[in-house]
């Protein structure tokens, strides 16, 4: 058995208007923009309680939002959406250190499932999920 949850809501935003992008949400939202090891990522503070909002810089791509699923097995989470209807976009990032999957849902709609107790991730977060998770397979 596996668990996961909707954790972390992700606004894609091409390099070009990043910045302002993360000003503009941040105010938008009452939160405080926090930078992040990956200098691609800055987290938005306390913008939707407990999950997490993420600014992404996506470089020439497209502007958009999209979630990450986090889970405590993610070959297992990914083989059972694949089975929900879901398709692997790219599983390149599964073996990187921050191990991630991109897939697609029915309707297109791209979305992320990310190991959640990734030692890389803060303690907090990997508390967060244990906490909130649920058991799914």
């Amino acid at each position: 058995m596996h668990r996961n949850l909707l954790s972390t809501f992700v606004i894609d935003a091409p390099t070009e208007v990043r910045d302002r992008t993360v000003t503009f949400w941040a105010a938008a939202l009452g939160a405080e923009a926090r930078a992040t090891k990956l200098p691609a990522y800055t987290i938005l503070e306390d913008a939707a309680e407990p999950n997490r909002v993420v600014v992404q810089d996506v470089g020439p791509g497209s502007a958009g939002v999209h979630f990450d699923i986090h889970t405590d097995d993610l070959k297992a989470e990914v083989r059972r959406l694949v089975d929900c209807g879901a398709t692997v976009v790219d599983d390149s990032w599964a073996n990187h250190p921050g191990r991630w999957v991109i897939m697609r849902d029915p309707a297109g709609m791209e979305f992320c499932v990310v190991f959640a107790l990734n030692e890389l991730r803060p303690q907090a977060d990997r508390d967060d999920f244990e906490r909130r998770a649920k058991v799914v397979g």
